[in-house]
């Protein structure tokens, strides 16, 4: 996968643009990014195999951003997915890895971005979706638990998304997946340029594989995995997998939130 919206520039801060975790600006084209039709580093994902991920579409129909289901009413997204959206701009679409085929299609009833959410910094990215009506769930359609502890660095976790394949590339119709390791924030700062690592706080998440493997355009809201539980969602990062560190909204940090705004599980 790669990238979603707003992706830092190496030298400067990017402003983000909502399309679909569309981190995009300016970057260079990565070279052999793209093998067998699928992401350098990443899979194609299996029916009912990343069950709580969704497809956040415009009123046209067109995938923006992901979006993670926690309970059968809430789904979480990243806040710059949604800003400055109506609620008839957006839909949920759950229940399909593919974009173009099956699936349930929602309205969504409610937007709650965090009060705190920054948008230059993309500090406490996160935003609340309620469905109009409940989701039906299944096999197909499942909530994720809320990571509920600190994840430090050396983890392997899963992250998947609709993003771009490479900078400048098409949306995939399947969903992607692959595995990353996750970096403690020092050695994130330490990757990123003198700019963008002042962006990078205790609420945020880090991971990075290689070069040429990472999240891009249309990624954003997006899911990554550890110990089957939510322990990020994608943010920002620099367009696409160019060998800076993918940025991600710490679950953990955000619990409290979560469950006072939501009232899930009181």
């Amino acid at each position: 996968m790669q990238r979603s919206q707003n992706y830092p520039v190496q030298s400067k801060p990017l402003n983000m643009l909502r399309f679909l975790l569309t981190f995009c600006l300016v970057a260079a084209t990565l070279a052999d990014e793209v093998q067998n039709g699928r992401i350098v580093g990443g899979h194609q994902a299996g029916r009912g195999q990343f069950p709580f991920q969704a497809s956040l579409r415009n009123a046209r129909h067109v995938h923006t951003c992901g979006a993670v289901i926690i309970s059968d009413r809430w789904l979480l997204t990243a806040a710059h997915c949604t800003l400055k959206s109506a609620l008839y701009d957006i839909r949920v679409v759950v229940g399909s890895p593919d974009l173009e085929e099956g699936g349930e299609s929602y309205n969504v009833a409610q937007i709650i971005e965090h009060p705190d959410f920054n948008q230059v910094t993309l500090e406490n990215d996160i935003a609340l979706l309620q469905t109009a009506y409940p989701l039906t769930m299944s096999n197909l359609v499942a909530a994720i638990e809320l990571g509920d502890s600190y994840l430090p660095g050396g983890e392997t976790g899963t992250m998947c998304g609709w993003g771009q394949t490479s900078y400048g590339s098409t949306t995939p119709r399947r969903l992607q997946y692959m595995q990353t390791k996750v970096l403690n924030n020092e050695e994130c700062r330490l990757r990123h340029s003198i700019q963008n690592r002042q962006r990078i706080s205790e609420s945020n998440l880090c991971t990075y594989i290689r070069e040429g493997a990472g999240t891009c355009m249309g990624d954003s809201g997006s899911a990554l995995v550890f110990d089957s539980k939510l322990v990020g969602l994608v943010s920002w990062g620099v367009p696409c997998a160019s060998g800076m560190p993918d940025v991600f909204t710490r679950v953990a940090s955000q619990r409290a939130w979560i469950l006072k705004t939501t009232g899930i599980g009181a």
